[in-house]
């Protein structure tokens, strides 16, 4: 017995109770994808910083007064082999931030020129004590020694380092909680002025020491 094939619309007709069949055994999806607020933790008080003492002295505040009085001396002119005068700008007389000194350290560069186009700076760095100057001579020594060749020379006092080259002239100093340099980018003499200029700079700072330190860091007279 030969027997009929399925007619397509009988075929279209099963597959969708079938359908139906497999929706409706399907289980229920009852999986709860929210997700969960995260708590806040509650806020942590912070703590109030401990307020210094009514005496307390800021090392880089008697550095900084030091730094002044010791500019406001500077020698202007300032004779050696030519006569080097500040440089001013907007009426005031230059000084300059040396980069890279940290507080309570203070560095300063005070610009000089001649009338002849000569240039220098005079650098001048106060540490609050001999080990951290000592570390920037033996740090400013290895700059330097990258340019020019420096020696030391007896008529100066120790530790100093002389050198000259095409990148300038520079003379290096520690002295106490001091480094000092003389840096001389251009000179128009026939004759280097550097060793006058480190002389004169070392004399004006020996003169001038006990003026310059005086009652640094003491609190102002209240006239009052």
């Amino acid at each position: 017995m030969t027997r009929k094939p399925i007619q397509p619309r009988r075929s279209l007709f099963l597959a969708l109770i079938a359908a139906l069949f497999f929706s409706a055994c399907r289980p229920v999806d009852t999986l709860d994808i929210t997700p969960s607020p995260t708590p806040t933790p509650p806020p942590t008080a912070t703590p109030s910083p401990t307020p210094p003492p009514a005496d307390f002295v800021d090392p880089y505040e008697v550095n900084a007064d030091i730094m002044g009085r010791l500019i406001a001396l500077l020698p202007d002119p300032l004779p050696a082999v030519e006569e080097w005068k500040r440089v001013y700008d907007s009426g005031e007389a230059e000084a300059r931030n040396i980069r890279g000194i940290r507080r309570p350290a203070i560095g300063r560069a005070i610009p000089y020129t001649t009338q002849q186009g000569s240039s220098m700076l005079l650098n001048f760095i106060i540490f609050p004590d001999e080990a951290a100057a000592a570390a920037e001579y033996e740090r400013k020594h290895g700059l330097r020694s990258a340019d020019v060749d420096l020696e030391e020379d007896d008529a100066f006092r120790s530790p100093n380092a002389f050198g000259s080259g095409l990148y300038g002239s520079f003379a290096l100093f520690q002295i106490d909680n001091y480094f000092v340099e003389v840096y001389v980018e251009i000179f128009t003499t026939s004759v280097s002025p550097l060793t006058a200029l480190a002389t004169e700079t070392l004399k004006f700072f020996e003169r001038n020491r006990a003026d310059f330190e005086a009652a640094a860091g003491e609190p102002a007279e209240d006239d009052g």
